[in-house]
């Protein structure tokens, strides 16, 4: 690159033509992951210069774990086991959701050390497939992704409330509860967490750092429990394990997708692999470990599960950790392990919604290509993203109506390991497309592993379709029709803007996409390029 220097009119600001321009940041942010922040005087540049890299094994590990363990080892036993229908296989589904999970976050581990730019699965899509590809994933995330995983885990919320509020000491089994009192639940938790990060931006984390706790004494206790029972008779449960197990091939497909939406997470290091000291030794060696720790505590929960309840029980309950407490410590015990997960699923649904937010205002600051840019603004003294709040939690109230965890967990884990799919099938893509086969690749998996990881991937996809027959495809396809949504839009804001102007340009919120800045204005690439010369850094051409 030539070193010679752009002369600018001395008139031009750039923060003042092109606002938002200088908050440049990633389209894509994890359900779990926080926006970074661009600073000092390169703020023109699409090179993000977030905090300098300062965690290591401990703190990515730690990273990790906490952003796997979550609501799902407290609601997916039961569904699981009533999918496969005994012991032996319903352990047998979380291990391989384990396997699974670590072979998904090796590829991912060569995709963060290839492109460290923050911002995950966007930034991989692109590269591989191009801008289409990446704004698609964009697009799914803003309205299936994200809001359905919020809603799923509302509804653990609700389903552990009302458990305590109909409790019956004297009654066996779970109690009859009103599906409209369940979905009211699961939509006030939704707007207490979105009212209470209106108040500013640190609401949320105080929630955050104050019930996450909960989840840890929650699942260290149920193992306790576990050892102590099988110490008693409750090996006794695990005989005959593999008895009364399904034969039906596709039922193993949607339990394994309801074990994996617990393991979800995995991949959230890549979202900040910027940050991290060394990533090429650290990233694979946190991922190990991480994978195989929460691996082992979700196998040990769920023997704690068959040895304190027969597999009866753990299939048709959906508060599994409440029949425990109640099993083992009596009514006290039912009450506390409830309690425990009350505040776990909280905490939980406060952290996606304020992710979720930030990736509204993120998308509507930067780029204007789904959202208005009026979502990105923020309100009052706290400088919350209110808008960007209410809108996650009209599309997350949206989801919670249809159906109940299984049926949330099932769409959540269709639409997020669709797109790992594709994603992994990228990294083979990019082994031998000309334009990325040479990329420097500080770590590099086994090419057998991405490839087997999207055959596997291909299974789990088609697998549930199969099996949810005629009578229940149709919420497959609309989840599909509705990711597919992203590529017409894509195409009249992005790469046909003049079509979107004619089809769309009497909307008052109408605006051109903010991506096609760079492409439509001589001055701004001067000043992109300017900054890029000062720095030493390499333009970089801005594609529709």
């Amino acid at each position: 690159m030539s070193s010679e220097k752009t002369e600018l009119p001395s008139s031009y600001k750039p923060d003042e033509v092109h606002p938002g321009l200088s908050h440049r940041r990633s389209l894509a942010t994890s359900i779990e992951s926080t926006p970074s922040t661009v600073q000092g005087h390169q703020e023109d540049v699409e090179v993000q210069h977030g905090p300098a890299p300062h965690m290591g094994l401990l703190s990515s590990i730690n990273m990790i774990v906490g952003l796997i363990i979550g609501s799902g080892i407290f609601a997916s036993p039961g569904p699981v086991t009533a999918k496969v229908g005994a012991v032996g296989p319903s352990l047998m589904m979380w291990l391989v959701g384990g396997i699974l999970s670590y072979l998904g976050a090796m590829c991912y581990a060569e995709l963060g050390t290839m492109i460290t730019k923050s911002g995950g699965e966007y930034q991989y899509l692109t590269k591989a497939y191009g801008p289409c590809m990446g704004l698609t994933f964009t697009w799914s995330n803003l309205l299936l992704t994200n809001p359905i995983g919020t809603a799923s885990i509302a509804t653990v919320f609700a389903e552990y409330i009302l458990q305590m509020a109909y409790f019956n000491p004297s009654a066996s089994g779970s109690p009859d509860m009103p599906d409209y009192a369940l979905k009211l639940v699961a939509i006030c938790c939704i707007w207490v967490v979105v009212a209470f990060n209106c108040f500013g931006q640190k609401a949320g984390a105080y929630v955050q750092n104050i019930f996450t706790a909960a989840k840890l004494i929650a699942v260290v206790m149920i193992i306790i429990i576990g050892f102590i029972w099988l110490g008693k008779d409750g090996k006794h449960n695990l005989d005959n394990a593999f008895v009364g197990s399904s034969q039906n091939a596709l039922d193993y497909g949607t339990a394994l997708y309801l074990s994996l939406f617990a393991f979800n997470g995995w991949n959230n290091l890549n979202y900040g692999v910027s940050e991290v000291k060394n990533p090429q030794k650290t990233l694979p060696t946190a991922i190990t470990i991480s994978c195989m720790l929460v691996t082992a505590v979700y196998v040990l929960c769920n023997v704690a599960y068959f040895a304190t309840l027969s597999a009866s029980v753990v299939a048709s309950s959906s508060t599994v950790a409440m029949e425990l407490g109640l099993v083992t410590m009596g009514n006290a015990g039912a009450y506390f392990f409830a309690l425990m997960v009350v505040l776990s699923t909280f905490g939980s649904v406060n952290g996606n919604i304020w992710a979720a937010s930030r990736l509204v205002a993120t998308s509507a600051s930067e780029d204007a290509v789904f959202i208005p840019s009026f979502f990105g603004r923020q309100v009052g003294r706290g400088n919350a993203p209110v808008w960007a709040l209410i809108l996650v939690g009209i599309i997350s109230t949206i989801w919670t109506i249809p159906g109940n965890f299984t049926y949330l967990a099932t769409m959540y884990s269709f639409v997020g390991w669709l797109f790992y799919g594709i994603t992994i099938s990228g990294l083979v893509v990019m082994r031998f497309k000309s334009s990325t086969k040479n990329m420097e690749r500080p770590y590099k998996v086994f090419i057998g592993i991405p490839i087997f990881f999207c055959i596997v991937d291909c299974y789990l996809v088609v697998a549930p379709l199969v099996d949810a027959g005629s009578g229940g495809v149709y919420q497959y396809i609309i989840i599909i029709v509705i990711g597919l949504l992203g590529i017409p839009l894509w195409y009249v804001r992005v790469k046909k803007p003049e079509i979107g102007r004619k089809l769309f340009g009497w909307l008052w919120f109408y605006e051109d996409a903010k991506i096609m800045r760079t492409k439509n204005d001589p001055i701004l690439e001067s000043a992109i390029l300017e900054t890029a010369v000062v720095n030493d850094l390499p333009s970089k051409e801005t594609t529709a």
